[in-house]
């Protein structure tokens, strides 16, 4: 019997529509296993995150994780503000204090693969024409390399008690990096150059001034065109202004500085943060931090061979357990899942930590909107981290 076109059409909806669920089908079930899996992991690492704001009374935090495959878990818990109780977010940005010197490093390393400095150059060939260089610390002795890993026993120019009343006694000034240099000029020097381990900021405001000096540019110009732009880093930007859209309120502890206890009052910070420069300088996402480690410890940033050379690391002489070893701007720990390496940064009011574990190729990042005093955060911080990493490989093991 001959079809009508009615019927013909009919027919070819409800083969279309078939073929529809059929295909429908097949997605399903093939993928369903993968994200209900992942969303189980999700909320796991949620509720462990809920404790942690909970144990610690921290207002808020951040979390991110980078899984093997680029899949990305971004949360958060608690409040970015206590006094009006504004939710924390995934996307509230904090201060990454020192976890900026892993950018200065990367830029360094890459100057170097462009023989535009050596790391054994002698840091005086840059300065020669400063008439302060020869009232540095060990000045005549320092390396580009002693910089990096903070071997070159140079005083930490923040621990300067004149510094610190400055910055709050004139909260809107802006510093040159030679005038944070002049708080070290004519000091002892901590240990003889080369021989020993001493923490210091000031070594990477040396370094930043190598960078200008060799590229011709500021150091944040330098920064976006090499790594922010071209890694997708969006979400990081210099801290060179005392309002920086999106930073969460931070809640200082006990820490070097006499800021107030909330340092952010309607989006204003009590200071500007611009004195930090390359010490660490950075404002950003714990989502751009787990990219970003993920990124530069797999050399996508920087050559193999200079990816070996940061990841030589020193004894830190302290030789307590949970303590690390660094590398050239890298904090590298030994743990039951093999070694990590990352970086902690401390601002007044924030805390942050970055690491990956090469051994299963993932990365983790935590930012909360509270301090503790600057000698124990790096230890206290990867503590914290550490929580997380058993339930990421539990989850790959799956």
């Amino acid at each position: 019997m001959k079809q009508t076109p009615e019927v013909n059409m009919k027919r070819r909806i409800f083969f279309f529509c078939l073929l529809v669920l059929l295909v429908l089908g097949i997605t399903f079930k093939q993928y369903p296993d993968v994200d209900i899996k992942l969303e189980k992991f999700r909320q796991e690492l949620q509720e462990q995150l809920n404790r942690l704001v909970d144990e610690m009374a921290f207002p808020g935090a951040t979390l991110a994780v980078v899984l093997p495959n680029g899949e990305c878990i971004h949360i958060a818990a608690g409040v970015s503000d206590l006094e009006n109780k504004t939710e924390m977010k995934p996307g509230s940005r904090i201060f990454s204090g020192s976890i900026g010197k892993t950018f200065v490093a990367a830029i360094v390393l890459q100057l170097e693969e462009e023989k535009k400095l050596f790391l054994d150059d002698k840091v005086e060939t840059y300065f020669k024409h400063c008439q302060w260089f020869p009232r540095v610390p060990n000045g005549s002795k320092l390396t580009v390399r002693m910089l990096l890993n903070h071997t070159g026993g140079l005083p930490e120019h923040i621990l300067s008690d004149e510094f610190r009343m400055i910055i709050i006694k004139n909260p809107d000034r802006i510093y040159k990096p030679e005038e944070l240099i002049a708080y070290i000029l004519d000091k002892k020097p901590v240990h003889e150059a080369g021989k020993g381990w001493s923490y210091s900021d000031t070594n990477y405001i040396f370094l930043g001034m190598i960078i200008e000096k060799i590229t011709g540019h500021t150091y944040y110009d330098e920064l976006k065109r090499r790594l922010l732009g071209p890694f997708g880093l969006g979400h990081t930007s210099p801290a060179d202004s005392r309002e920086l859209e999106g930073l969460a309120a931070g809640y200082t502890g006990k820490e070097p500085f006499y800021f107030p206890r909330k340092v952010l009052v309607d989006g204003k910070y009590a200071v500007n943060p611009q004195f930090e420069w390359t010490g660490g300088g950075l404002v950003t996402t714990s989502l751009d931090l787990a990219r970003w480690a993920k990124m530069l410890y797999e050399g996508k940033v920087i050559s193999p061979a200079s990816l070996e050379k940061i990841l030589q690391a020193v004894n830190t002489q302290t030789e307590k357990p949970g303590d690390f070893l660094y590398g050239l701007g890298v904090q590298v720990w030994e743990s039951d899942a093999g070694v990590i390496y990352g970086h902690g940064g401390i601002f007044p009011g924030y805390q942050s930590q970055m690491e990956y574990l090469p051994r299963y190729k993932f990365s983790v990042a935590l930012q909360v909107n509270t301090d503790r005093t600057a000698l124990e955060q790096a230890k206290y911080m990867h503590k914290h981290v550490s929580m997380f990493i058993p339930p990421v490989i539990g989850y790959l093991k799956r």
